[in-house]
């Protein structure tokens, strides 16, 4: 019997996953190269900040001006030009400094020094992107969470979030989530270790400095210092880092006061975080007022992170109203949540509209539209939406509509099989099986069948679904039956599981039917049917009773397989 999940979407609580970002995205590190003296002059300015004994006021200091010059950027630059000036005296190398400075003097039309501050901060962000590429891997280097914010706007992105993170103790780094134009979030990584370190060097681990001695290894290793100081300063990112801390560490109401404090700040990330909590505690509860608090609470935590960009908000809201969880009056609203991720290029928005579109549910059933759906989301290279719409196309192809042509996907799935994925070997069998977006072969069809067995060899779900098809397909010259027994037999003899498992069982019963052996696969189809009446699997008795008689009949399964 072959078992496939094709697509569905049950709310069975909530899943708690690591930071929800639609998009991992860096930006362009395309620059021009800077001179070994520039260089020189960058770095310069940053050993010189990072060894002033009073680092630790500076960077307050620098923190609460970029953070006022941000803030005026856009609606009064007029009043860039004292602070953007206070900013570089303190910090020459302040992307957020020359961005005020650059802004304040293009509003007051003097250009020469608008562009000499463009320059500069061209040369930074140049240093910057020099250090890394902006990925989890390969963090840009930066002295406050204000740089990334400019170097965010000056590539036409509004910062929406943060997160600090400390992989290890050594270790200081800042994931910022922006909203670009047209695309949902993107996330960007950069690292803050050196500022870490010359931090702690002056400061004990309960944020009180240094007196004479020199720091102990804990002291000089320990971040929270440097994240309490940053979280005091009404920092965002610091205050979601210290929120999620205290989550982990099952302290929930400390937790839900530094997230709703981040959450004011517009960090979607904390509202994110608080959605979870709510909907969690929502869950849990048996007071039915206490619940429906819960729930708007949650409701409004997820349509502030929608008013920041979030897709992945957008489409957990939708699933909810859906699934009935905001009852049936608000069910309409999910529709256009989805189509407006969609737009953004949200792959588990475009699979879920396919799903919808197929089956009939909530949309007008339309096999063409689900195609294209599907064929959006395997678009943009993600390896779930190419397993789905591999999957879509060989269960539905005869549905769609006389001329319809679907995406072709067969380069897309076999770069996922070259990455050892078995599933898409599985699907490259079903396409060329069915000569769907590829010309049908039997030889290369059992190509692909043999390398996906052979890649997971202890993957019951691959084996069963390898050998039902060479045991019972349609398909002139497609059946492959002593090597169905075979793959068969190895999984069967040495996986207790998949022995207990009655699709399992029917699937090696038509194994041995197929090469002769009535017999032995009469045995097998009667443990299979006793195992699924012990276990109440009335949904699979009937079929499993059939193929039984076929096989008492010296008969085998035959059917459209894959």
């Amino acid at each position: 019997m072959r078992i496939i999940f094709l697509f569905g979407f049950l709310w069975t609580g909530w899943a708690c996953q690591a930071t929800p970002v639609e998009s991992n995205g860096s930006y362009n590190n395309s620059a021009t190269e800077l001179t070994p003296a520039e260089v020189n002059v960058l770095e310069t300015q940053r050993q010189t900040f990072l060894a002033a004994p009073d680092l630790a006021a500076r960077l307050e200091r620098l923190a609460e001006l970029e953070e006022q010059a941000l803030a005026l950027v856009i609606d009064e630059p007029l009043k860039l030009g004292s602070i953007g000036s206070a900013i570089l005296d303190l910090y020459p190398g302040s992307q957020t400094g020359h961005f005020a400075m650059s802004k304040f003097y293009a509003r007051v039309d003097v250009l020469d020094t608008q562009a000499e501050h463009q320059a500069q901060l061209t040369r930074l962000q140049t240093y910057m992107k020099g250090s890394g590429e902006g990925t989890a891997d390969a963090p840009y280097q930066i002295m406050t969470i204000n740089d990334a914010k400019a170097f965010s706007r000056t590539n036409g992105a509004t910062p929406v979030g943060g997160l600090y993170q400390v992989p290890e103790l050594t270790s200081f780094r800042l994931l910022l989530i922006t909203r670009p134009q047209d695309t949902g979030l993107q996330s960007t990584h950069y690292d803050l270790s050196h500022v870490l370190q010359a931090f702690s060097a002056t400061h004990s681990a309960t944020g009180e400095p240094h007196q004479g001695e020199n720091p102990s290894p804990a002291q000089a290793q320990n971040p929270w210092s440097l994240l309490r100081t940053l979280a005091a300063n009404m920092d965002g990112a610091a205050q979601t880092a210290i929120g999620r801390y205290l989550l982990q560490m099952q302290k929930t109401e400390d937790a839900v006061n530094w997230l709703n404090a981040a959450s004011r700040s517009g960090n979607v990330l904390a509202n994110i975080s608080l959605a979870r909590i709510y909907l969690r505690q929502a869950q849990t509860t048996e007071d039915t007022t206490e619940q429906a608090e819960l729930r708007e609470l949650a409701m409004e935590n997820q349509l502030q992170a929608i008013a920041l960009g979030s897709t992945d908000a957008m489409y957990t809201l939708a699933n909810l109203y859906l699934n009935d969880f905001y009852g049936e009056d608000n069910r309409s609203a999910a529709i256009p949540l989805l189509r407006r991720a969609a737009n953004l290029k949200h792959a588990p928005s475009l699979l879920y509209l396919g799903y919808l579109h197929n089956v009939g549910r909530e949309l007008p059933k339309d096999v063409a539209l689900a195609s294209a759906y599907y064929g959006q989301a395997a678009a943009l290279n993600d390896a779930k939406s190419i397993l789905t719409y591999g999957r879509f196309l060989t269960g539905t192809d005869d549905e769609l509509p006389s001329g319809e042509q679907p995406t072709p996907i067969h380069q897309s799935l076999k770069k996922l099989a070259a990455e050892d994925e078995s599933e898409a070997m599985v699907i490259l069998g079903n396409l060329y099986a069915r000569g769907i977006t590829l010309d049908a072969s039997n030889r290369n069809a059992m190509r692909w069948y043999k390398k996906a067995a052979k890649a997971d060899p202890t993957n019951a779900d691959i084996i069963n679904e390898v050998a039902w098809t060479l045991s019972v397909s349609d398909i002139p010259g497609l059946k492959q039956p002593k090597y169905a027994r075979r793959i068969m037999d190895t999984l069967m003899n040495n996986n207790d599981s998949a022995r207990t498992k009655p699709e399992y069982l029917d699937t090696w019963a038509a194994a041995y039917a197929a090469t002769g052996d009535f017999e032995r696969a009469v045995q097998l189809q009667t443990e299979a049917i006793a195992i699924a009446t012990a276990d109440g699997r009335e949904s699979v008795i009937d079929v499993l009773r059939k193929h039984l008689e076929l096989f008492k009949a010296g008969d085998t399964v035959t059917e459209k397989a894959p």
